[in-house]
């Protein structure tokens, strides 16, 4: 059981790694939009996600993980093989945004189970291996798809992945353990204080959908998302102002990410979760300064490197922040709140950085997301880790 969520995550997040060319190719090809129009559909599925999560908190928390996750798994495959009979804009769009509410369910019920293990930091290390590892093998999967079969067969392709996703998410752990976990979490709270007021602010602090506990992990997360999202955006057009060309820096990238997650786990696993945020904000930053200070082909793949190893160590250390000393029955609640930082940094550094880079250049892109980055660590010092009641 403790493998399943990773089966699972790894393929619905194959399932969204697939779409990644699939969608600027179908918005311009069929639709015949610009490419604009590829920024809108990007925009409508993180904003629904953002706007899905405490939902997916709720339900992951008070129905049962297999109910958020098999219900996002559903959505997504039904979408994708929706999007080849929509010929219009407007019917694309809803598709993406149902989508975006499939990933958020499908996101936070999967994190939920895997944090649900004993020792969840290396649970969820694991969990983020098997994302990154869906998403970096969609891409190329997706131009094989389409080279064989054409751009349709890429979109069949996803919703028959998500199908086969969504029978696996059938096989986690449903309402009755749900309710049998959340009722240990109360007798334990019982149990070790009888503080019933205290008691009753943590039910309604979970209850509300948006937990304290995943706040500031998940704006470090959000500043993380800074530095991704101007690595992501702007290493092409850094390159090709230097002569080169970005693929094989974001082969690298991919390969550093997994490298790190699959052959550190057991190393980072014995260092606490803010240390490993801390080392992942300041990586990323100093990866970033090396795109300014090192203007050069081999500069950026030094720089790549750097950053690819700051992001490999952020996610998991940022979630296990979230749901370290949180009772079972809220873990779903502060895992969304925490993931739903990566949507809204990913909104606001394309944003922001896009007008920095369109006015002051490249390199003051890089520069204002490597200070988000960078001072990032100075929010990790308001976690309530040491204060955090904990429960057996």
């Amino acid at each position: 059981m403790t493998r399943l969520p990773l089966f699972c995550a790894g393929g619905c997040f194959l399932s969204l790694g697939l779409l990644i060319p699939a969608v600027p190719v179908h918005v311009t090809g069929v639709l015949g939009q610009g490419p604009a129009s590829v920024g809108a559909c990007l925009a409508v599925t993180a904003v629904c996600a953002v706007l899905a999560r405490p939902l997916a908190g709720r339900l992951a928390d008070r129905r049962s993980r297999r109910f958020a996750a098999a219900g996002g798994a559903a959505l997504l495959a039904l979408t994708s093989g929706a999007v080849p009979w929509t010929g219009s804009m407007p019917s694309f769009l809803a598709c993406r945004a149902v989508a975006g509410v499939g990933e958020a369910l499908m996101y936070v019920g999967l994190a939920a189970a895997a944090s649900d293990h004993d020792r969840p930091g290396p649970a969820l290390n694991g969990f983020s291996v098997a994302v990154n590892a869906g998403l970096l093998a969609g891409a190329p999967m997706a131009a094989a798809v389409a080279a064989l079969a054409g751009p349709p067969a890429v979109w069949a392709a996803s919703a028959a992945v998500a199908a086969v996703a969504f029978a696996a998410c059938l096989f986690l752990p449903g309402a009755r353990a749900a309710r049998d976990e959340a009722a240990r979490d109360r007798d334990a709270r019982d149990g070790a204080a009888r503080d019933g007021a205290a008691a009753s602010g943590e039910r309604r602090r979970a209850g509300t959908g948006v937990h304290m506990a995943g706040l500031v992990p998940g704006l470090a997360y959000w500043a993380s998302v800074w530095g991704y999202t101007a690595f992501s955006a702007f290493l092409p057009l850094h390159l090709a102002a230097l002569g080169g060309g970005s693929g094989p820096h974001f082969l690298v990238y991919g390969c550093v990410l997994l490298a790190v997650r699959v052959g550190g786990h057991r190393a980072l696993a014995r260092i606490p979760a803010r240390r490993t945020a801390t080392a992942s904000l300041l990586l990323t930053a100093a990866g970033l300064v090396m795109f300014v200070a090192w203007p050069s082909v081999t500069g950026a793949l030094c720089a790549t490197g750097v950053l690819a190893a700051g992001q490999a160590l952020g996610l998991p250390a940022f979630l296990t922040m979230a749901v370290t000393g949180v009772p079972a029955g809220q873990r779903g609640s502060a895992v969304a709140t925490t993931t739903a930082f990566f949507d809204l940094g990913f909104l606001s550094a394309a944003l922001a950085l896009g007008a920095v880079a369109q006015h002051h250049g490249l390199a003051q892109g890089f520069a204002v997301a490597a200070c988000v980055a960078g001072l990032a660590p100075l929010l990790l010092s308001l976690h309530p880790e040491a204060s955090r009641r904990r429960t057996s």
